[in-house]
């Protein structure tokens, strides 16, 4: 490959990646930001416990963990657009952070229900979160063996 290639496949990438961005409502946006903080307070969380993740059995059990290390934590689990409580992995409860290796495939939260645009938010363990369609939001779950 030469210069003009990697230029233009560079550039192919970036279009491609605004497209996909624009689509999203603010809504979503908004969504998305909400659930970076409730993942950075379980990370802070995981910091002060020995790298072990918090209770997630529920949203009100991970909530009570998290809770300190938040400025709202009556809303923090409750996206702010649908109004709905964010579901938890269950299956990550009080495990070693060392048992994933690759955080950026660990289910910690994702919206109960879509929002205006048809997407569905998903927070990862290693603080990515992501817009993602019901399908593609179908295929994470099952991965994760979420109900």
């Amino acid at each position: 490959m030469n210069w003009r290639q990697v230029t233009v496949a560079l550039a192919a990438t970036v279009v491609v990646a605004t497209i996909a961005w624009a689509q999203l409502s603010p809504d979503t946006g908004r969504c998305m930001n909400h659930m970076r903080q409730a993942l950075r307070a379980v990370q802070a969380y995981m910091q002060d416990y020995d790298e072990m993740f918090p209770p997630a059995t529920n949203p009100t059990k991970l909530l009570e963990a998290i809770g300190p290390y938040l400025k709202d934590n009556k809303t923090a689990l409750t996206c702010p657009v649908t109004g709905k409580p964010y579901r938890t992995n269950p299956h990550i409860s009080w495990r070693p952070k060392s048992n994933y290796p690759n955080l950026g495939e660990v289910v910690v939260l994702f919206d109960s229900a879509p929002h205006k645009d048809k997407r569905y938010v998903v927070g990862f363990a290693d603080g990515t979160v992501k817009a993602v369609t019901e399908k593609e939001l179908a295929a994470i779950k099952q991965k994760a063996r979420l109900k």
